[in-house]
């Protein structure tokens, strides 16, 4: 196995008002082919005229320094690196945020299922950088869940980690960013996006992002819907949260048994060794919230703005805040984990506070798992249609024709075919490959088209995708 070390030296950091070292690892732990990778896709059920795996894909287990609490802490995570792209092109960088974990070796440097989405990203030309987060991978620290500021800085750092280790790895970003994940890793995702547009724009730029199915409002819409129930899908999450949280605020409270009743105020803090995973919490924990739960505490809460717990709540947050680039916030309705309530939130505060870019995807009536597949498949080629793709041509080639597709995206109406001659032959095609249109000439009316993802194919000038939003 290959291993890269490299160190880059006074980078400074806000946090501590001082500088330090970073240094990173890169070992080098699969590489799939492009055969792989497509038989990977035909297993996800991609539809095969809108994935195409065009690279063979190496991936690293990278590990790196952050700053977490008042120190400086050693992460990990994968980083994704198409194999043979065009020499002399750089190229994006797709960061994506992990869904929950209870495990350390389920984190994607690991290559867990979640992990492997990796190479389907990256296939296309794209690196891929996927955090492990504070206290997952190879970090032994207690991971505080759903902390807004540990989940964006485990990217940011990532983000740096990959820029240094390009120089010796022999490969650069281009300038567009995008950020997405799912359900924890929306709100990762969100907390990403959100700390790049206010303090490292000038860097790394948000060309742009789709977070999915997560819970960006932790004080009112995630916790108020879950404790308005007498029973929740997922009891260890509640325990992730509070015993996460305590971990980095240390005022939650004092003893376990001030929030939870026992047995599991005794028992709880052992399953959360890094080593158990959330469907043994699960089993452990009862069914009704009532036999969990410390009876008063929920009044407590309601009737306590300044409880540790509401503070650290609205501290999460992380939708409040106003997107520059476009953003598609992805949820279901029937999401019995993270409420899709959480997405219309955060769309209807970011467009009442100015913002002209951020729309809302409902994937319909499905659950928190079932959700997933199409949410991230839709995500990323939503976001993959933003690319712009690197071109090197050869004196000999000037003379061939390069066009392109005006305005793109589009929010419908009429788009151009610009460079293309007048009369120009060619079919749309939807995400099903249906032909929805054909025609001929420079212009195409999608007047009455839903939003999504088409085909252009030109006779003999080849195919090229157009967003609707």
């Amino acid at each position: 196995m290959r291993k890269f070390t490299l160190c880059l030296v006074h980078v400074l950091v806000s946090v501590t008002c001082s500088s330090f070292a970073l240094s990173q690892t890169a070992e080098l732990i699969s590489t799939y082919t492009t055969e792989e990778i497509e038989d990977f896709a035909d297993l996800l059920q991609l539809p095969a005229n809108m994935y195409t795996a065009d690279f063979n894909v190496d991936v690293y287990r990278v590990t790196y320094e952050m700053p977490y609490l008042d120190s400086i802490i050693t992460v990990s995570g994968a980083m994704f690196i198409p194999v043979g792209t065009v020499e002399g092109c750089s190229l994006p960088v797709i960061t994506y945020m992990h869904g929950t974990i209870f495990k350390r070796t389920d984190a994607p440097s690991f290559l867990s299922f979640e992990g492997s989405l990796g190479y389907l990203m990256s296939s296309p030309g794209f690196i891929t950088l996927m955090p492990d987060y504070v206290g997952l991978g190879t970090s032994n620290l207690m991971h505080p869940y759903v902390h807004a500021q540990s989940e964006a800085d485990a990217g940011i750092y990532l983000l740096q980690a990959a820029e240094t280790l390009g120089l010796e790895m022999g490969f650069s970003f281009d300038g567009e960013f995008y950020s997405t994940g799912y359900s924890q890793g929306g709100h990762a995702s969100m907390a990403f996006s959100r700390e790049l547009q206010e303090n490292w724009s000038e860097q790394y730029p948000v060309t742009a992002s789709a977070p999915l199915s997560g819970p960006y409002d932790i004080s009112g819409t995630q916790s108020v819907l879950t404790m308005e129930s007498d029973t929740y899908s997922n009891p260890a999450y509640l325990a992730y949260n509070i015993i996460g949280w305590n971990s980095y605020y240390g005022d939650l409270y004092e003893d376990l048994n001030e929030i939870f009743q026992e047995p599991y105020a005794t028992g709880l803090p052992d399953l959360f060794d890094g080593e158990t995973d959330g469907a043994t919490i699960n089993a452990y924990l009862p069914v009704l919230l009532s036999d969990l739960i410390q009876p008063g505490i929920l009044q407590e809460l309601a009737d306590n703005p300044n409880h540790p717990f509401n503070i650290a709540a609205l501290e999460n947050n992380v939708y409040e805040w106003v997107p520059e680039s476009p953003m598609k916030i992805y949820y279901c309705t029937e999401d019995e984990q993270v409420f899709y309530q959480n997405a219309l939130v955060a769309e209807a505060w970011m467009n009442a506070n100015g913002a002209t870019n951020v729309v809302s995807s409902n994937g319909g009536a499905l659950s928190h798992g079932g959700c997933a597949g199409p949410a991230i498949a839709g995500g990323m080629f939503w976001m993959q249609s933003y690319h712009q793709e690197c071109e090197i041509i050869a004196v000999d080639e000037v003379t061939e024709l390069i066009w392109s597709i005006s305005p793109n995206p589009s929010n419908a109406g009429t788009i151009t075919l610009q460079g293309l001659p007048e009369n120009v032959i060619w079919n749309v095609r939807d995400l099903a490959g249906r032909v929805v249109q054909v025609g001929e000439g420079s212009s195409i009316n999608f007047s009455g088209y839903s939003e999504g993802v088409f085909l252009i194919e030109t006779h003999k000038w080849g195919t090229k995708r157009v967003l609707l939003y």
